[in-house]
């Protein structure tokens, strides 16, 4: 099987990725993605750490992927799924502003923790 590499680039860093012939674009526009998650995410918290970061856009992007469960008579391709799409999108985007104010208070934390602070 031919492999190719693609290069990302996330928080000014370059990653090459390996992934299948054909599959440059899809890997490209993957990395694109995270990288405006990453970014959105600096903008509310700052520079705090790559890790940090990464694990944050890793949770936000696996909240957008998850499905709310359903009863079974709405899991066909029918007229609800559409309305249940513009839901989910919804609840995607309250869930990012969740996990982004809690990435705020966990930076102001770990600021503290950082500057010696033992006091809440």
């Amino acid at each position: 099987m031919n492999q190719s590499v693609v290069t990302i680039r996330l928080n000014g860093h370059p990653y090459k990725i390996g992934c299948g012939a054909g599959e440059e674009d899809h890997v490209a526009k993957l990395g694109n993605e995270v990288e405006e998650v990453m970014q959105s995410l600096i903008a509310s918290v700052g520079q705090i750490g790559e890790a940090r970061l990464l694990a944050m856009v890793a949770l936000i992007l696996a909240d957008r992927t998850a499905v709310p469960s359903t009863d079974d008579s709405q899991n066909d391709a029918g007229p609800t799924s559409h309305s249940t799409s513009r839901c989910t999108t919804a609840h995607d985007n309250a869930a990012a502003e969740v996990l982004e104010d809690a990435a705020v208070r966990i930076a102001a934390l770990a600021s503290k923790l950082a500057s010696g602070a033992t006091n809440p």
